[in-house]
């Protein structure tokens, strides 16, 4: 039972009905107690908790190379992380699996990607590709110096490609994928300027390694 220390308009201690009332450092307080809790593990819930849980695994994934020198200088009032999962939760579906490849960005910023960029199978077989694109150097922040980067997905692994050179200018890029004849891979392409502080969005192709 509560006790009223000081008239009905004063503080009192202990409990009436779901209210608790007490007082710390002579300052009186009432807080209440939700008459009851529902269990958070409905079929959506549980659903969601699966997207997210993937999301976040993703975003763990490419911290160092990705969120952190990408999306931290697009992020306002929030973490690059944040970002990233909020940018790419609606990809994933109720398992946990991404269900829409295309719209998965890695990549975001205003760096300008080039004009009529397209991957595809470069003939030497072994996962061997070749990008191929129009220079747009003098469009926004487009340079000649910007470096293509390179990302593929093949079921659930993940490949970062290092030390490619080629630019904007070169019009042209070759380089390889370590997954096998048949392999569907998921590719995604971004620009990034010489000083590293500037990006483009990133640009999904899909195809079959021959």
């Amino acid at each position: 039972m509560g006790k009223i220390s000081q008239g009905v308009l004063g503080g009192f201690s202990g409990k009436v009905g779901n209210i608790i009332g007490g007082s710390w450092k002579g300052i009186d307080y009432m807080r209440v107690k939700a008459s009851s809790v529902k269990d958070a593990n409905t079929i959506k819930q549980q659903n969601q908790r699966a997207k997210f849980k993937a999301c976040v695994s993703l975003a763990k994934s490419v911290m160092t190379t990705i969120v952190r020198p990408i999306w931290n200088r697009k992020a306002i009032k929030m973490t690059g992380f944040n970002l990233f999962v909020k940018t790419n939760l609606p990809v994933f579906d109720n398992s946990g699996a991404i269900s829409d490849y295309p719209n998965l960005k890695f990549s975001i910023g205003q760096l300008p990607l080039p004009t009529d960029l397209v991957i595809i199978n470069n003939g030497a077989g072994g996962g061997a590709l070749r990008a191929t694109w129009v220079d747009n150097s003098g469009i926004g922040f487009a340079l000649p110096t910007d470096k293509i980067r390179i990302i593929a997905m093949c079921d659930g692994e993940l490949v970062e490609l290092q030390g490619l050179s080629f630019s904007r200018q070169t019009e042209w890029a070759n380089f390889n994928v370590p997954f096998g004849t048949g392999s569907i891979v998921h590719v995604y392409a971004y620009f990034q300027n010489d000083e590293s502080s500037l990006y483009s969005t990133s640009a999904h192709t899909l195809l079959t390694i021959t």
